[in-house]
């Protein structure tokens, strides 16, 4: 089944992206849940990433290690996953990563239109309105970001219809802060539950066989699925 554009409220996706940007202060310990994008019906039937430990050739097609995305210096993504065997699952997984990099490429540029977010997007769906939101209110805070953050846990679904996989995996950002952009001055928090997610994004390959992200889930507080 190919999914149709996703009914869930950009209200719901809002919240999302409030609880998230809130990770990078305080929050209780617990374990929350949040709301399910539409869209990953069938591109949900999930294999483990790590199919392979031994990784492809560093500039081998699809490999998320590679990226022509340029960070600011004070800024460090690290995605410690494995690579897929399979072609199509790493172009995919590899997707997911450019996408959350075009996440923090947006936020440093403090452009919710940055060209190189939208490159990474499939227009007017709940991953660029998720993101759109999320560099939106960076913005209004005056903030940007700085620290590590850490991506693992992978998980990669059956590649759908040829084109649809979906992408899971934690998040780590027990050493992820805001920024003031004027003064400079890192708002540091102290770990806690809200330091952990887990992301659940549909990626979609387009006529020019680049993995774009679609659909967006968002779990906050995942200390069960991702500490320890």
């Amino acid at each position: 089944m190919r999914p149709t554009r996703s009914a869930v409220p950009l209200a719901a996706v809002a919240v999302a992206v409030a609880l998230l940007v809130s990770g990078c202060g305080g929050g209780d310990d617990g374990d929350g849940k949040g709301g399910t994008i539409d869209g990953a019906e069938d591109a949900g039937k999930k294999s483990p990433g790590a199919e392979s430990s031994s990784p492809g050739e560093k500039d081998a097609p699809g490999d998320f290690r590679t990226s022509d995305i340029e960070l600011p210096d004070d800024l460090e993504l690290v995605f410690d996953w494995d690579q897929p065997s399979d072609p199509d699952k790493a172009a995919a997984l590899d997707g997911a990563a450019d996408y959350m990099r075009a996440q923090m490429h947006a936020v440093a540029e403090q452009d919710p239109k940055d060209p190189v977010l939208t490159k990474h997007v499939v227009p007017l769906q709940t991953a660029q309105e998720y993101a759109a939101l999320l560099v939106k209110a960076h913005v209004e805070d005056g903030v940007t970001v700085t620290g590590q953050d850490r991506y693992y846990r992978e998980e990669v679904g059956d590649v759908v219809d040829e084109n649809l996989a979906e992408v899971s995996f934690c998040v780590d950002q027990s050493d992820f802060f805001a920024k003031k952009i004027k003064s400079g001055k890192v708002l540091r928090t102290e770990e806690n539950a809200s330091s952990y997610m887990r992301f659940t994004i549909v990626m979609e390959k387009d006529s020019a066989a680049l993995w774009k992200a679609r659909t967006f889930q968002y779990k906050p507080k995942a200390v069960k699925q991702c500490k320890g």
